[in-house]
């Protein structure tokens, strides 16, 4: 047992249990490896364990699975500290996509397709989208090492998503709440480009319903650079079924193109899986409480189950809506995306000023809490509280896209 004290922001220590299972600087790999409330004798009913794929496109994939007692979900260290799937008292959470198996970042070229590549291994719960740029494919105009201006492709959603972590640990808190954590170290960088470091922790307590990321991007480069983040929060049924509904409280919503107009007078209402579903997208800006804190949930059609997301506005001040309710082998999804921007093309997002600016040693924060709700009682203490933040506010729905949100 490796035990650490740690002070919090107002000088009181917390023991910790703390076991490193990755560090590439210090050539440590530890695997296979699991502890649990039984080994440590604090809480009920958790277990972390962590193991390798072998086989196929998995083949070398590092997985960490995290179970609280209720709810269990799957880090992916080899795939940028994504999640891939989770459950909720043996309630599913995640989505079927055609991809099936954690695909290793080897397997994927991010410029094929036109800079869609980023697709061939999408199949995530949770996935950020970022770091240098996010949104769909496009051109960006940078300096070369040379000086001189280049034009370059930014593929769809960035890298970050594709490079494996550097530095793995799990820290649990030995005092209550008795906090599970695994945290996390991702680069991303390259010689006369970005040097970009994510340090990132998912926690959660034991029997809890939410799960915490809590990230920190920080330039390590000498010069200002630019940053962008984006969590793509992914769900399918059982929380996605006809009758599903976006709650949110909304200030501000428009469709991103003339496809999603066609279906904005029913933006926060959703289909049953139709074949050749084309995907509507629905950037919003949202309204908070005192502290900036907002919340979204999509909730069933019987309002028996439901899942939220709960973040800052003032760290992730846009939020995008991803209806793609296709046919269900290819895909029957919604994604709640609370970002730092809107996913255009990250010139056009330069333009509103929309895209992070860090200088050099500069640090940038954000939170997320993804949370599971079973039973009417606790679908509609979610409902009360985003009524209580949208107050009085009557939505303005724009029916067409709007020129400081979309590229029209």
């Amino acid at each position: 047992m490796v035990l650490a004290v740690s002070r919090n922001a107002y000088g009181s220590e917390r023991r910790l249990f703390s076991k490193t299972l990755t560090d590439v600087e210090e050539g440590i790999y530890i695997e296979p490896w699991s502890i649990s409330s039984d080994e440590l004798g604090i809480g009920e009913k958790w277990c972390i364990n962590k193991r390798r794929l072998h086989g196929g496109l998995s083949d070398g994939v590092e997985i960490i699975t995290v179970n609280n007692g209720e709810l269990s979900f799957v880090v992916v260290p080899t795939r940028g500290m994504g999640i891939w799937k989770g459950e909720y008292k043996g309630t599913f959470l995640g989505w079927k996509s055609p991809v099936k198996e954690l695909v290793n970042p080897q397997y994927v070229n991010l410029e094929a397709r036109g800079g869609l590549g980023w697709l061939d291994g999408f199949n995530e719960w949770i996935v950020r989208c970022g770091l240098g740029n996010f949104g769909g494919p496009g051109f960006d105009v940078i300096k070369d090492n040379t000086g001189k201006e280049k034009t370059v492709m930014l593929t769809l959603h960035g890298k970050i998503a594709n490079i494996p972590a550097s530095v793995v640990r799990v820290k649990i808190g030995l005092d209550p709440p008795f906090e599970l954590g695994v945290e996390g170290v991702v680069y991303e960088r390259a010689m006369f480009g970005p040097n970009l470091r994510l340090t990132t922790s998912v926690t959660t307590t034991p029997s809890s319903n939410s799960l915490r990321i809590s990230d920190t991007v920080e330039n390590l480069s000498g010069v200002t650079d630019e940053m962008q983040i984006l969590y793509h929060c992914n769900y399918s049924d059982p929380f996605l079924e006809e009758g599903t509904r976006l709650i949110a409280p909304i200030r501000r919503v428009a469709p991103c193109n003339l496809t999603a107009a066609e279906g904005i007078g029913g933006f926060d209402i959703f289909g049953p899986p139709q074949s050749e579903f084309v995907e509507q997208v629905y950037f919003m800006e949202l309204l908070a409480d005192s502290k900036g804190l907002t919340k979204a949930m999509l909730v069933g059609k019987d309002e028996t189950k439901a899942v939220s997301v709960s973040f800052s506005i003032k760290e992730l001040p846009c939020f995008t809506l991803w209806k793609n309710t296709a046919a269900l082998d290819d895909g029957y999804v919604t994604g709640l995306e609370p970002g730092t921007s809107f996913p255009n093309p990250k010139p056009f997002e330069r333009q509103w000023n929309r895209v992070v600016k860090l200088r050099s040693g500069e640090k940038y924060h954000s939170e997320v809490v993804l949370s599971a709700h079973l039973g009417k009682e606790e679908v509609q203490k979610v409902y009360s509280e985003i009524e209580k933040i949208r107050g009085k506010t009557e939505p303005v729905v724009h029916k067409e896209p709007v020129r400081d949100f979309s590229q029209v």
